[in-house]
């Protein structure tokens, strides 16, 4: 009778201490797991079965969601396949890497030149903090040239205003029949500024943009300065203070000149295609009017490798490349098309002065003025060519992430 006393006593204490060997065995083994631990998600039954996994692995969880009874810790591999003969253990698996889907990497809209200015990396680092919507939101942009087909189905609804100075009489309002684009240079550029991310088609740097279009060629393609000088002055007085101008003359012109500066004294941002009259000699100037005025933002072209074509305008007065040489963008009655020039350069630029301007009003600060994204778009520009300041590229190739990342840096 005594033995069987004893015996029993030694089978209860038994029982007893299993779970705690279990327990402390545990814990050596995380303690000298060391850089071999593994972050891994553990699926349990009911509470009972949580409090005694807790118990037996030692650690504190990583994360907890009760709701979906799940525990997040950190132990080494070697333990896994114990763990999983727990009482009560419904999954144990190894918490993968996952990452966010940016813009860029989901849709098929995203061409080569988009990503060459950098303006994609701005969509997926940025998106996650302000929404993929801000890009262009709350900003207008006047593009200066023969219209826009607005029923465009990537640019529909992007075009809230319309300004027409070619004919007898000028036009303002919102029926934007009246700067229908008979030619398809101005629908051309305003694909590469605004096009929206849809999926197809194409997509524009600033997709959330507001656009007035200002209708100041003809169908031809050719306007008067006097009707250019006309837009300049109505668009800011629409509320547009950031106007693309894919145009100019090789010669210079009191009325134009005078609507340029003035644009600039109301605090106006203009930027202008240098023109296609390049010749490759860097000792001739041949920049274009209004491109040469020192208060805009003179835009050459270089191609998807960043050579600049023959045809695209060198000089002094030349501030940064983009790409210009075979873009695809919209095109009237619902087309896309191929076109070159430092035409397709200057709305590159124009999207990503845009960009800066939104990002910086949902980040609750201030607009910038000309001299400051002069200094941002010249300062951050990629180089190109040889080192420094050249008359065919100017500063460089315009770089969206690093001018989006300084001017948010400012004050």
């Amino acid at each position: 009778m005594v033995f069987n006393k004893y015996v029993l006593l030694i089978v209860v204490l038994a029982l007893l201490l299993i779970p705690l060997v279990f327990s402390n065995e545990s814990e050596a083994l995380i303690v000298n797991g060391g850089s071999n631990k593994v972050r891994v998600v553990i699926g349990y039954r009911d509470e009972s079965s949580r409090r005694n996994l807790l118990r037996n692995l030692g650690v504190s969880p990583v994360k907890e969601i009760r709701d979906l009874k799940i525990l997040v810790v950190e132990i080494p591999e070697s333990l896994i396949t114990r763990v999983k003969s727990l009482p009560g253990i419904r999954y144990i698996e190894k918490d993968i890497e996952a990452r966010a889907f940016g813009i860029s990497d989901y849709y098929g809209d995203i061409k080569w030149n988009m990503y060459m200015i950098g303006i994609t990396d701005v969509w997926d680092y940025y998106y996650k903090y302000y929404g993929r919507y801000t890009f262009g939101r709350g900003v207008v942009v006047a593009v200066l040239d023969t219209g826009i087909d607005y029923t465009h189905p990537d640019l529909y609804g992007r075009v809230a205003y319309c300004i027409r100075t070619t004919g007898s009489t000028t036009y303002r309002g919102t029926s934007l029949s009246n700067c229908m684009d008979g030619n398809g240079h101005g629908t051309h550029v305003a694909g590469i500024i605004a096009a929206t991310i849809n999926g197809a088609g194409v997509a524009g740097v600033a997709p959330n943009v507001t656009l007035i279009a200002v209708k100041v060629l003809y169908d031809s393609g050719s306007g008067s300065v006097t009707d250019i000088a006309e837009g300049i002055v109505e668009a800011v007085k629409a509320g547009a203070y950031i106007l693309s101008m894919s145009l100019g003359s090789s010669s210079d012109n009191s009325v134009l000149r005078d609507a340029s500066n003035w644009a600039y004294q109301q605090g106006a941002i203009q930027i202008v295609a240098a023109g296609n009259s390049g010749d490759g000699n860097p000792s001739t100037d041949n920049v274009n009017y209004p491109a040469r005025y020192p208060w805009v933002i003179a835009v050459a072209a270089v191609d998807s490798k960043g050579n600049t074509p023959s045809w695209s305008s060198d000089g002094p007065e030349v501030d940064v490349a983009a790409p210009g040489v075979n873009i695809l963008s919209t095109y009237p009655n619902k087309k896309y098309a191929y076109l070159s020039g430092t035409s397709m350069a200057t709305p590159h630029v124009t999207g990503v002065v845009a960009v800066i301007e939104a990002m910086r009003y949902a980040a609750g600060k201030s607009w910038l003025g000309f001299n400051a994204i002069y200094k941002v778009l010249t300062s951050t520009a990629y180089d190109l060519g040889s080192s420094g300041f050249d008359v065919y590229t100017g500063y460089g190739l315009v770089d969206a992430y690093s001018a989006v990342q300084y001017a948010l840096s400012l004050p």
